[in-house]
């Protein structure tokens, strides 16, 4: 098989996945690999304060429901 072909069926076999089961593998991806990066102490500190204000003013948050729609994949 060349490479084009096998991409073509890849990318066949990702599209039937349904979002749950994305979402499963995705989330075992990244509980697998997790030993392979270290989040940095000022990335932490950005979190920790988006939470903070977040916590303040829930109003600013956007439901996920409402935003998800409008991520466009190619």
């Amino acid at each position: 098989m060349d490479i084009q072909f096998q991409k073509s069926m890849i990318i066949e076999q990702f599209n039937q996945i349904n979002d749950i089961n994305l979402q499963s593998m995705l989330i075992y991806a990244l509980v697998e690999k997790k030993e392979d990066f270290e989040i940095s102490q000022w990335q932490k500190d950005i979190v920790r304060e988006r939470i903070k204000k977040s916590d303040k003013e829930p109003e600013r948050l956007l439901d996920w429901d409402s935003v998800k729609d409008n991520f466009i994949l190619d």
